[in-house]
C-alpha cells in the first residue's frame, strides 16, 4: 500500500516518533517460516518506506508500506498527523537517473544528533528546490526494516566497551551480525544467537586504526552524546538511504544532498557511495528525524503539495441538499458540501465576503439558480452597475419561471403600489380589514419617504411622520390605492377634504379620531375660514420628497401608472417563480433613487410575505442583495426587521466586499443566526472582525486560502461548521 503525505497548514511532528516506535512489527525468525505443499519459505522483515520527490513545482512525501499491517500503519499514520491527508497513490514514484546511496561513516552504535525540535535535514532538503531547473528530479528513499527489540544489549555492550576506551570500527562484527548471515541459508539452530549474542569479535588492528581517529579521539576526550547514549532505549531499523537524480548536474546535486543529510551529524554522519555494504542501524528517533513533515513555516517558502486547512469532518446536516457550497477533502475523499434542506435553517441569513475576481458572482448565481431548482423562489434586488448580476442568473432560469421587473423598461411602467395589500380589500371588507390593511401600508410609506434623504429634502419630523400617517390611513382603507394618492391627499387640499369625508363615512373611525385633527391642521384658511389651499411648510420635508421623485421621469411615470393586479409577488413567490428586480444605474444615477426604488421593492417583499398563512408551510424565499451598504434605507429597514425574516421563511444572501460595510447592520445579521463564506484574497479586517467565529482556524489560515476557495462558518441549526471548500464550478 502507498500512500501520499499531503500535510495540512498547523502540521508538527511531535508524534513522529511514536509513530516509528508503534510501527515496528518486528517478527522473529520462527514466526517468519511458512511451509507451502512443495517447499519452506523464509518470509523478509515487513519492509516501509519513506519517498520525498522533489521538483521545481512541488515537494511531495509518500509512505510505502505491507498491506499485511495497513490498518495498523493507517491508524497510527491518523494519530501521528490526524489532519494530514493520506491520498492512495496507484503508480509507483518514477525517477529515472543515477543513483547513489547514503552510508553511515561510523560504527551504528553511534548516533546521528536528534533534537525533534529542529526540522533538519528536511529543512536543508527542501532548500535544494530553489536550485533545481525545469524537469529535474530528486528521488530520496529510505527502506527501513525492524530488527530484534534485544537490539539494545549490543548497544548497551559498545558503549560499556566505549568507557574502557574501545570504539568499534565498522568492519567489527557481531555475533548478532553473523547469526543473520547464517540464518539467511534457513539454520534454525542458530535462533538464539541472533536475538540474544552481544558479545564483539574485535580485530585490534581495526581498533588500533579506529582509535587513531581524530573523531574518536574527540569522542573518547568529550564523550558520547546523549543521542547515542539514548539510541539503546528506542527500536531499531535496518535503513537504506537511496537517492535518485535526473539532472545532468547530477554531482552538485548529489553533494548538495550530502549536506543537507549531514545537517544531523553527532557522533556519526553520512557520507554518499554508490553502493552502500554495509548496515545502517537507525533507531525509531533517528528515522523520525528524516521523516518530519514540512510545518507552516516552509510551506509558505517552498512550493509544497499541502492542504491549507486542517480538514475538518462536515456534517451530514451539510451533505444531503441541493444547493452546493462546494468541495472538501477528508482522508483523500472529496466531500460535496450542501447547504441544509430543513426550511428554518435555510431561511437564515447568510454572508459572502470577497474582493472582486475571487468567485463572487459566479457562486451567487450557483446559488440562486440551485434554489430554484430547488423548488424555492429566488429574489434579486440588483441596482450595481448594469445589472450584470441579475442578467447572469436570468440567462439559467426558463422564462415561465421568472419575473423579471426592468425599471428602465419604459413600455412596461410599474406602477408604485402595494397591490399584494389593497387587492385583500373589496366593497365587502369590514371596517376592521380596511383598518389592518391600511395599518400595515403607513408603515411601508413611511420607510419610503424616509429613503430620499439629503440635505435639500430637509429633517423629516416626528409631526410630519403625524401627517404622512394620517394622509396614508384614510386613503388605504379604500381598495386599488397607490403610494400617489397618499401624495395628493398631502398636498391638495380638495383630494384631501374627499378623502376626510369618505373616512368620516366609512365606520372605520370614530368621529374625533386624531387624523381628521391632524389632516385638518393642513388646511390653508382665509379669514372667514375658508379652505384655500395646504400649509405646506408643515409637511415641507415631505414635499420636497416627493418633488425628488418626481424629478425621476421613471418615477414620476410610476406614481401615476395604473395598478396592474397581474404583479402579485404572494402569488410569485407561492408559484415558485424567481423575481429578477434590475434597477440599472445608467437611468438611475442618483444613489438615493436607487435607495428608495430598493426599499420600495423590500417593503412590498416583506408586507407579501408577512400576508401568506400558515407561515410554517409556506414556500421559502431567498432575497439577494449585493453591495447592501449602497442603499442605506434599505439596510436600516433590513435592520429592523431581520431577525422576523426566517418566522415568514424570507432568507438573505448578501455579498460584500468588507463586513466593515454593513455598519450597524452587521450586529442585526449576526443575531439572525448568520452563516459566513469567505473568499481567498479577503482582507485582513474582514477575518479580525470575525476572528472567534472562524475559530478553529485562524486570521493566517484565511489570508492564505487558494485561488477559488472559502473558509466557511455554517449555520445548520444552532450549531456551526467551520471548513474549507472549493467553489463550485460555474452553472
Amino acid at each position: 500500500m502507498k500512500v501520499q503525505i499531503i500535510p495540512d497548514i498547523k502540521i508538527d511532528n511531535t508524534r513522529v516518533v511514536g509513530f516509528i516506535e508503534n510501527t515496528h512489527f518486528y517478527r522473529n525468525l520462527i514466526n517468519r517460516f511458512s511451509v507451502n505443499k512443495e517447499y519452506v519459505v523464509m518470509d523478509e522483515q515487513y519492509i516501509t518506506s519513506y519517498e520525498i520527490l522533489i521538483t521545481k513545482e512541488n515537494i511531495s512525501f509518500f509512505l510505502d508500506y505491507d498491506d499485511r499491517i495497513a490498518a495498523n500503519i493507517e491508524t497510527e499514520l491518523n494519530i501521528c498527523w490526524k489532519n494530514a491527508t493520506f491520498k492512495p497513490i496507484q503508480k509507483p514514484t518514477l525517477v529515472l537517473g543515477e543513483t547513489k546511496e547514503l552510508e553511515l561513516t561510523e560504527h551504528y552504535f553511534l548516533s546521528l544528533k536528534t533534537d525533534l525540535r529542529g526540522e533538519f535535514p528536511l529543512s536543508n532538503i527542501l532548500e535544494s528546490q530553489n536550485i533545481l531547473k525545469d524537469n529535474e528530479q530528486i528521488l530520496i528513499r529510505l527502506e527501513f526494516k525492524p530488527i530484534s527489540p534485544t537490539w539494545h544489549r549490543e548497544i548497551e555492550e559498545h558503549i560499556k566497551n566505549f568507557k574502557k576506551g574501545k570504539v568499534a570500527s565498522k568492519n567489527v562484527f557481531s555475533i548478532y551480525d553473523i547469526g543473520v548471515k547464517v540464518a539467511e541459508i534457513a539454520v534454525d539452530t542458530v535462533y538464539s544467537a541472533i536475538d540474544f549474542a552481544s558479545s564483539l569479535i574485535v580485530d585490534e588492528k581495526a581498533e588500533r586504526e579506529t582509535i587513531a581517529n581524530n573523531k574518536y579521539a574527540k569522542l573518547l576526550r568529550n564523550g558520547l552524546s546523549s543521542s547515542t547514549q539514548e539510541k539503546s532505549k528506542y527500536n531499531a531499523y535496518n535503513a537504506s538511504f537511496i537517492i535518485t537524480i535526473n539532472s545532468c548536474r547530477s554531482d552538485l546535486l548529489f553533494r548538495n544532498m550530502e549536506r543537507s543529510f549531514n545537517s544531523m551529524e553527532g557522533d556519526n554522519s553520512f557520507k554518499l557511495v554508490n553502493q552502500s555494504n554495509y548496515r545502517n542501524i537507525l533507531c525509531s528517533k533517528e528515522i523520525a528525524q528524516i521523516m518530519q513533515m514540512p510545518t507552516k513555516a516552509y510551506q509558505d517558502v517552498y512550493r509544497i503539495n499541502n492542504i491549507d486547512n486542517r480538514e475538518i469532518d462536515i456534517p451530514n446536516e451539510l451533505q444531503n441538499g441541493r444547493v452546493s457550497l462546494g468541495t472538501a477533502t477528508k482522508n483523500g475523499r472529496v466531500i460535496h458540501a450542501r447547504w441544509p434542506t430543513n426550511k428554518n435553517i435555510k431561511a437564515l441569513p447568510k454572508i459572502l465576503v470577497g474582493p472582486q475576481n475571487a468567485g463572487k458572482t459566479t457562486k451567487t448565481v450557483r446559488y440562486a439558480v440551485e434554489n430554484h431548482k430547488a423548488g424555492d423562489s429566488v429574489i434579486v434586488i440588483d441596482y450595481i452597475q448594469n445589472n450584470e448580476l441579475a442578467s447572469e442568473i436570468e440567462k439559467h432560469i426558463p422564462e415561465n419561471e421568472r419575473i423579471t421587473i426592468d425599471m428602465s423598461d419604459r413600455d412596461n411602467i410599474f406602477a408604485m403600489a402595494y397591490t399584494e395589500a389593497t387587492k385583500m380589500l373589496n366593497e365587502h371588507s369590514n371596517s376592521w380589514e380596511r383598518l389592518e390593511v391600511a395599518n400595515l401600508l403607513s408603515s411601508q410609506i413611511e420607510y419610503l419617504i424616509n429613503s430620499v434623504t439629503d440635505k435639500a429634502t430637509g429633517e423629516l419630523t416626528a409631526p410630519m411622520l403625524r401627517y404622512l400617517y394620517a394622509a396614508a390611513m384614510v386613503v388605504f382603507i379604500h381598495p386599488g390605492k397607490t403610494i400617489n394618492d397618499v401624495f395628493q391627499v398631502l398636498r391638495r387640499w380638495q383630494i384631501r377634504n374627499e378623502y376626510i369625508r369618505l373616512a368620516r363615512y366609512s365606520n372605520c373611525f370614530d368621529a374625533d379620531d386624531d387624523i381628521f385633527y391632524d389632516l385638518d391642521e393642513l388646511h390653508q384658511r382665509d379669514s372667514e375660514g375658508k379652505i384655500t389651499g395646504t400649509k405646506e411648510n408643515l409637511i415641507i420635508g415631505i414635499i420636497n420628497r416627493i418633488t425628488m421623485i418626481n424629478k425621476n421621469i421613471y418615477l414620476k411615470a410610476m406614481l401615476k401608472a395604473p395598478i396592474d393586479e397581474n404583479i402579485d409577488f404572494i402569488r410569485f413567490i407561492e408559484e415558485g417563480k424567481s423575481i429578477l428586480i434590475k434597477i440599472p444605474q445608467r437611468k438611475f444615477p442618483d444613489v438615493k433613487i436607487r435607495d428608495t426604488l430598493a426599499t420600495y421593492f423590500l417593503s412590498r417583499i416583506w408586507l407579501a410575505v408577512q400576508l401568506r398563512k400558515q407561515n410554517l408551510d409556506v414556500r421559502l424565499a431567498h432575497l439577494i442583495i449585493d453591495e447592501v451598504h449602497q442603499i442605506p434605507t434599505c439596510s436600516s429597514f433590513i435592520k429592523e426587521y431581520i431577525n422576523e425574516f426566517r418566522r415568514h421563511r424570507l432568507g438573505t444572501f448578501f455579498t460584500v466586499h468588507y463586513l466593515k460595510q454593513f455598519r450597524s447592520l452587521l450586529e442585526a445579521v449576526k443575531s439572525g443566526g448568520v452563516s459566513y463564506m469567505l473568499l481567498a484574497g479577503v482582507e485582513k479586517e474582514n477575518l479580525k472582525m470575525l476572528e472567534q467565529e472562524i475559530l478553529p482556524f485562524t486570521i493566517q489560515e484565511g489570508l492564505s486560502l487558494k485561488p477559488y476557495h472559502s473558509l466557511n462558518v455554517i449555520n445548520y441549526g444552532n450549531q456551526y461548521s467551520k471548513f474549507i471548500s472549493k467553489l463550485p464550478k460555474p452553472i
